[in-house]
């Protein structure tokens, strides 16, 4: 069964240190995550509001990328506050009819 996660946070960025300072260190790292499908980075940078979202071939996937040494070390970044995680399982046909996966 896929599962499906969103991250919400803040960052204490500069847009200008945006992709130096959170995309590049980590896209590629995560790109290569196991079982991850897609990701989706979401930014406001009016408001300091942001989020992703994953996609997982797996609970099993997901569960491995979230106990590794990329998501420690993001979440360990001094910039990354306020960061709250919901993951929940796919409804594929549902998902399917709205071109979700």
């Amino acid at each position: 069964m896929r599962y499906a996660q969103i991250f919400r946070y803040t960052l204490d960025l500069a847009p200008e240190e945006y992709v130096a300072k959170f995309v590049d260190p980590y896209a590629k790292v995560i790109s290569n995550a196991p079982g991850l499908i897609r990701k989706t980075w979401m930014a406001d940078f009016e408001t300091g509001e942001f989020a992703s979202f994953y996609l997982w071939e797996s609970k099993e996937a997901m569960d491995q990328f979230m106990a590794g040494a990329a998501i420690a070390k993001v979440a360990a970044e001094p910039f990354l506050k306020d960061l709250v995680i919901t993951a929940l399982p796919v409804v594929q046909g549902a998902s399917e009819i709205t071109r979700g996966i």
